[in-house]
């Protein structure tokens, strides 16, 4: 990764915490949230805290099916009363976090049966038609709540060292060494060229040297020579890093992103991989509007400091 302490922000108080730290505070949250808003916050526990995609899809269907029976029946006993030793419920609802509360929420209670020695999710009383559709409507259409990446903003003024940077003249020179580890690599082209291959071998090719990235550090240069940095994900799109200039700005302005040397970037939804600004990237911020007064927000400016 590129950063690896990289802060996300929780979805529910905002507060940014720590990646490693995030997934204990977002559950300690949700729990604070049970008992305000029981039924969604326990539907989102059971897309948020069930990470087997399957399992998920199976307990929620399995869950719905239980209600829908009293719902479909509402005078058949035999609908409200589940074994909790049910191989299905032992399999399917039992692991699921927040299924046990689901079923509760609904409208049944864990009771352990004196006769037979066996407990059951037992409906003492019929809830009202509108509780238990409103319990099926809710958990069909919840969804996994993810914590938001920490943009981690820096306003940054080059300084007059960092502008006037030179390379030395050796940096130019090409010696015999270069010129056979060239000749080299593209004699191995060539011959890799002539070979009959597969995807697979071209594909570990084109793969050999790169690393997975999982975030990127954007900086955008304005008119004025100040950077503006933002950490995205690497999955994010291209629109994200135009949204995110424009909430920065003092005041709305129309505005081009150029990769230096290549077109204005397309404001669409192509990947950051795709466009090539993965681990990092450059952009210099053009626009028609000229102030003198930076473009960028007073919050933003309280933050400036040298690269």
């Amino acid at each position: 990764a590129v950063v690896s302490t990289q802060s996300t922000g929780c979805p529910i108080c905002g507060l940014s915490t720590p990646k490693p730290e995030m997934s204990a505070h977002f559950e300690s949250c949700l729990e604070k949230e049970l008992e305000s808003k029981p039924l969604q916050t326990t539907c989102t526990m059971i897309y948020t805290l069930n990470k087997d995609e399957d399992k998920l899809a199976i307990g929620v269907k399995t869950l719905v099916f239980f209600v829908q029976n009293v719902i479909k029946s509402p005078d058949e006993e035999k609908y409200k009363k589940i074994r909790v030793n049910n191989a299905g419920v032992q399999k399917k609802i039992m692991p699921l976090v927040g299924g046990v509360e689901f079923l509760e929420i609904a409208g049944f209670t864990r009771i352990a049966d004196d006769t037979d020695g066996e407990e059951y999710f037992i409906m003492l009383a019929t809830p009202t038609m509108d509780h238990l559709n409103l319990c099926i409507e809710t958990l069909q259409n919840s969804k996994r709540m993810s914590p938001t990446l920490d943009r981690d903003v820096k306003v940054l003024q080059p300084s007059a060292s960092s502008q006037r940077y030179e390379l030395s003249t050796d940096f130019y020179r090409v010696t015999k060494e270069d010129l056979m580890a060239e000749q080299r690599r593209r004699a191995e082209e060539a011959e890799r060229g002539d070979m009959l291959r597969t995807k697979a071998m071209r594909d570990k090719d084109a793969g050999v040297g790169m690393r997975i990235y999982h975030y990127s550090i954007i900086r955008i240069r304005f008119p004025d020579g100040i950077i503006l940095q933002g950490t995205f994900s690497a999955h994010a799109t291209v629109e994200s890093i135009f949204k995110f200039v424009e909430s920065s700005l003092r005041h709305p302005v129309a505005f081009t992103l150029i990769t230096p040397g290549c077109p204005p970037l397309k404001r669409d939804s192509t990947l950051l991989k795709a466009a090539g600004l993965v681990p990092s990237g450059l952009l210099n911020l053009s626009t028609s509007e000229r102030t003198e007064f930076t473009l960028l927000s007073d919050e933003l400016v309280c933050k400036l400091s040298d690269l």
